[in-house]
């Protein structure tokens, strides 16, 4: 009797938005192979995981990348950043042999990675078939803040050497470009989609009908939000994903109500968030306008921002507004703009299609 496939999965523990990218290409891969075992390698929380992923899967807490050191959910510390990842490069030929340590006893069939580097170096030299999954990469992060660092050559060197490792490197759309990797490979967006019940929302938080609903999602990047100033905005609410002391009614949790996150996502009236590829993507899959904060540092904004535009509606305001709550006008201005036709996830098909194909028989 054959033994059902194996694959391992590891993921970034920097906020939500690796695992939102590639949990709807596992939950499609298991439709496909219905026997596959999965076992997830991540900082991430269990829980937070469970949520995101339909079937039973083994995990393991291991730290298999630094994690990228924030001052809030929007700002980078980059004091903190050059240290973390020396740190980390210094682990040098002891690390790389505790992921393979990792690898000989889990023994998979298959890595899919989003987007750990050391590990796709480890899963080659093993003979493991490896595939990474991602609209950026750390190696292009890393060198945008601290790529003039004494030292981050060789950092550097050591992330692009982990990423071309990979079989192939899944560049999900909107991805940023990779020309230093000859493996990259473009796929279509990967969003969850969600059914919109704009009555039910309303029922569920005792709110009158024909009030507009914006869903705070800032990310996994846990931190205080100036609350006291955001503007109040007539038959309006800001859903708040967390208890937050905010002392307004016009801010409740929603964090507990019996929705499905993408169903309250799918039908709120915008999504307030900074760019980031897990919300950005969900949100103009769903047709739903997105008010982002401004980030002009992190090297995937430009490009976010420039697909959220062609394919959705979206509104910038500066991190002035955002502190001082001025940005009332904006989201006037964002829901005057004439809605698209959202497009279709279709990078979780193509994705999920690859891995079969390097998955062995069940």
């Amino acid at each position: 009797m054959k033994s059902s496939p194996h694959l391992l999965l590891a993921i970034s523990g920097h906020g939500y938005g690796h695992l939102a990218q590639c949990a709807p290409v596992i939950n499609a891969l298991w439709r496909r192979v219905p026997g596959l075992k999965v076992t997830v390698c991540s900082q991430l929380d269990r829980d937070v995981i469970s949520g995101r992923l339909e079937r039973p899967f083994d995990y393991r807490c291991v730290a298999i990348d630094p994690v990228l050191p924030m001052r809030n959910a929007w700002q980078v510390d980059v004091p903190a950043a050059l240290s973390v990842y020396a740190a980390f490069h210094r682990q040098g030929k002891a690390g790389l042999a505790r992921d393979r340590a990792l690898l000989d006893a889990l023994r998979p069939e298959l890595v899919l990675a989003d987007i750990p580097w050391r590990l796709l170096l480890a899963a080659h030299e093993a003979g493991v078939p490896v595939v990474a999954l991602s609209s950026l990469n750390w190696a292009a992060v890393y060198r945008s803040y601290c790529g003039r660092a004494a030292g981050s050559g060789a950092v550097l060197e050591d992330m692009w050497r982990g990423y071309r490792a990979a079989d192939v490197f899944l560049r999900p759309e909107p991805a940023m470009a990779m020309p230093e990797l000859g493996n990259a490979q473009a796929i279509g967006p990967v969003a969850r989609t969600g059914t919109a019940d704009r009555d039910h929302l309303l029922a569920q938080l005792s709110l009158p009908s024909g009030t507009h609903t914006v869903l705070v999602a800032l990310g996994g990047i846990r931190g205080e939000l100036p609350l006291a100033t955001w503007p109040r905005v007539p038959d309006t609410v800001w859903l708040l994903p967390q208890a937050m002391q905010s002392g307004r009614d016009d801010m409740p949790d929603c964090s507990r109500l019996p929705m499905a996150f993408t169903d309250m996502l799918a039908s709120c009236d915008a999504v307030l968030t900074k760019p980031g590829y897990g919300t950005y993507t969900e949100a103009v899959c769903n047709g739903v306008p997105i008010l982002t904060l401004a980030r002009p540092d992190w090297p995937e904004t430009a490009g976010m921002n420039d697909w959220a535009r062609q394919h959705g509606r979206l509104q910038e305001i500066s991190q002035a507004q955002f502190a001082s709550g001025g940005f009332a006008a904006a989201l006037q201005v964002l829901w005057q703009q004439p809605a698209v036709p959202p497009p279709a996830p279709t990078g979780i098909g193509e994705a999920a299609a690859l891995l079969a194909a390097r998955l062995p028989p069940g």
